[in-house]
């Protein structure tokens, strides 16, 4: 699951970072698993459409898993 995405873009051999879409997306973490990966990729695939756009410039997406999130009780 995408938890947000960083763009950055190389200019003479090195990285700056670039504003993004500013879309800010928050989770309701009280949610099921399954309904915060939907929201998750649902707002993912809304900020890579509205992304920067240029041949310098990467995303970098941090990510977890399930197994990261505490036991539920």
């Amino acid at each position: 699951m995408i938890l947000y995405s960083q763009f950055w873009q190389v200019n003479a051999g090195r990285e700056y970072g670039v504003s993004g879409t500013a879309l800010d997306w928050e989770l309701d973490w009280t949610a099921p698993w399954e309904h915060l990966v939907e929201e998750s990729r649902a707002c993912s695939l809304l900020e890579a459409s509205e992304a920067p756009v240029g041949d310098a410039i990467f995303v970098v997406p941090s990510w977890i898993d399930r197994s990261d999130l505490p036991p539920e009780r």
